[in-house]
């Protein structure tokens, strides 16, 4: 054949190369970076495909390593995820990949193919095999964000493939030279194949489990907050019944001065009883009548002062809300329970929360601020996470809050610098609870 129309369709084999890795990477990750240098590492990737074509010999372990390597820089690159996932990633598919190649290979030589026959077929057979995986994955693998596993798992995980590529390669040398082995080359290589599913399957079970044990620390924060509501609510109601039982009292002594025309007395102690409901409402900086946001508010309020923490409170909102008591209580108690915690790590005198909330044309909006010491991390989704060293018990206030606000088509939205955290929540009513 001409070489020309061999280097050519090389060249084109090579592009080919890059669309199913691409795809696989869409498959499997969700969120592009947008990093430019994208471009570059998918170019040097693709030089790597075409390095062969040009008369370079690269052994196949160090062609493995690098490819690996590469695949692993530009999912990195590309796509915003754990590093352990992206590890995972480059592992399994490079395994995958080699051992594809290796089994089409074998059973070519076993049907008879050589030389450049064999090679043009088998190239085209398991480009056109991984193509077909490509699409089969973009279908059927979740692309939702997901939840790293602990990385003595993840090492376990990629041992399996990263071994099972070792031994392929090592399978493929003995029956080069021994064409006895190759009904065992072909065995192992379906073998090792359905074993790097089988642990795919693992793998995607230890992150249901990782998930489902994130949700159920959400969970159990969540029945916590509305456990506290609740004490406080009956703490209230409690206060209330005493009041009207000792208002009793009050009328009882208010008509015995009047019948007696003890009225200068009777106007003292009428004084007295004002001065005295009034200083035990002082606390009170929310009376929209919604009885969960006032109690919630107010409570708050009470521990911010006695904390020394300055608390100013604008809320603006009808009795009636059409959200649920359960999500306006995990709204209102994470956020103020993330800025009171905050302010507490904050130096005496700079301690302060503003609380602005309003309800207009069925919207519900709520802002937080607060002063807040060191630094915020990010994550690499550009969400907020806890500095503290049990990561995996704290930080889920903001992700409680987002779930509230999800169920009403709402959004939130957290910025942090110069010394200041604000958050944002808003929910629409008009939508209904999803």
């Amino acid at each position: 054949m001409n070489p020309i129309f061999t280097y050519v369709g090389s060249l084109l084999t090579s592009c080919f190369y890059i669309l199913i890795m691409h795809k696989l990477m869409k498959a499997f990750f969700s969120c592009p970076s947008g990093n430019p240098l994208r471009f570059v590492v998918w170019t040097v990737y693709y030089i790597l495909q075409v390095v062969p074509i040009i008369g370079v010999v690269i052994s196949p372990p160090v062609m493995f390593s690098l490819n690996m390597s590469l695949v692993l820089i530009i999912s990195s690159i590309s796509y915003d995820a754990g590093i352990k996932r992206h590890c995972i990633f480059s592992v399994l598919v490079c395994a995958v990949w080699m051992l594809m190649e290796i089994s089409v290979d074998i059973i070519l030589r076993l049907a008879g193919m050589e030389g450049w026959e064999l090679q043009t077929a088998g190239t085209v057979i398991s480009l056109m095999l991984m193509y077909l995986l490509a699409i089969t994955a973009g279908h059927y693998v979740r692309r939702t964000e997901q939840r790293d596993i602990p990385f003595r798992y993840a090492v376990a995980v990629l041992t399996v493939p990263a071994g099972s590529a070792y031994l392929m390669h090592n399978i493929f040398l003995i029956t080069a030279q021994h064409e006895e082995y190759t009904s065992f080359a072909i065995i192992s290589g379906i073998l090792l194949l359905l074993l790097i599913y089988m642990i795919f399957e693992v793998y995607d079970r230890m992150v249901d489990d990782a998930e489902a044990q994130e949700k159920n620390l959400l969970y159990e924060q969540e029945l916590d907050l509305l456990n506290r509501h609740a004490q406080e609510r009956e703490a209230y109601d409690m206060e209330m019944r005493r009041l009207r039982h000792d208002m009793k009292h009050h009328m009882s002594s208010l008509l015995g001065m009047l019948q007696g025309d003890d009225t200068k007395q009777a106007e003292e102690y009428v004084r007295g009883m004002l001065q005295g409901a009034s200083e035990c409402r002082a606390e009170d900086v929310s009376r929209t009548g919604n009885a969960i946001v006032d109690s919630l508010v107010n409570h708050k309020c009470g521990i911010a002062r006695a904390e020394g923490i300055v608390f100013d409170a604008n809320v603006f909102l009808p009795a009636e809300l059409p959200f649920l008591g359960g999500h306006l209580t995990i709204v209102f108690g994470n956020l103020l329970d993330n800025a009171l915690e905050a302010c507490r790590e904050v130096g005496e005198g700079k301690r302060y929360v503003t609380l602005d909330v309003s309800y207009e044309k069925e919207v519900l909006m709520i802002a937080v601020t607060n002063p807040y010491r060191g630094e915020r991390r990010k994550n690499r989704m550009g969400k907020y996470v806890t500095t503290k060293k049990d990561c995996r018990s704290h930080g889920l206030g903001l992700s409680s809050v987002e779930q509230a606000a999800e169920a009403y088509c709402g959004q939130v939205v957290a910025d942090g610098q110069d010394g200041v955290f604000r958050v944002s929540v808003v929910m629409y009513g008009s939508e209904g609870q999803k």
